[in-house]
């Protein structure tokens, strides 16, 4: 975990339990969620729990559904904050964050993104969850989404492309990088006007 992100999300966000409910939904948007499922996942007490649940639910963030007597939450990815609060989790947890906290360890990455396939749980095909550009150690790269893929039990599908491949296959409109680079990617390392232009 990127400790100097996460002391930005916790002043950005002063209750810890809505860290903690906030990085549960967008870090699993397509996975939904019951009261009691959230205080065992959050390991906080019921009543803070469910107001941050309903608090999420009158934003529209997040979804309820009633099935019997059981109310389950799930991401609102249609929500017009669910990219940038997503962006912002994703920089800190999981992949992303290791990605930004480790990028030395596998190389010269000149640009790191998750793609919406990974950020919004977007399933089918053959879908790139990650996208790396630089001079990379595909080995130790390798062993990194190995490790997570065990974590969040499915397999996670990546392309890494050398700077003047990437830059070549740009200026040629590569339909393959064109439709990548007009996704909502959450950019990890590099910025996003050099990533496009």
């Amino acid at each position: 975990m990127n400790n100097t992100a996460y002391k930005s999300l916790e002043h950005l966000f002063i209750s810890k339990v809505r860290i903690k409910t906030l990085r549960y939904f967008v870090m699993n948007p397509g996975i939904t969620i019951h009261l009691r499922g959230a205080v065992r996942e959050f390991d906080e007490e019921i009543n803070a729990v469910r107001r941050e649940l309903n608090r999420l639910e009158e934003t529209k963030f997040i979804i309820c559904e009633s099935k019997g007597n059981r109310k389950y939450f799930s991401a609102n990815i249609e929500h017009p904050f669910f990219y940038d609060i997503s962006s912002m989790f994703q920089k800190v947890y999981g992949l992303g964050g290791e990605l930004v906290v480790n990028h030395k360890k596998i190389g010269e990455v000149v640009f790191a993104f998750l793609t919406p396939a990974f950020t919004k749980g977007l399933t089918g095909g053959q879908s790139i969850d990650l996208v790396i550009v630089g001079d990379i150690d595909l080995e130790m790269l390798e062993e990194m989404v190995k490790s997570y893929q065990t974590t969040i039990g499915r397999e996670l599908h990546y392309m890494v492309l050398k700077t003047n491949e990437f830059a070549l296959r740009k200026r040629r409109r590569d339909q393959m990088i064109v439709d990548l680079l007009s996704q909502d990617n959450t950019i990890l390392i590099g910025n996003y006007e050099d990533l496009v232009k």
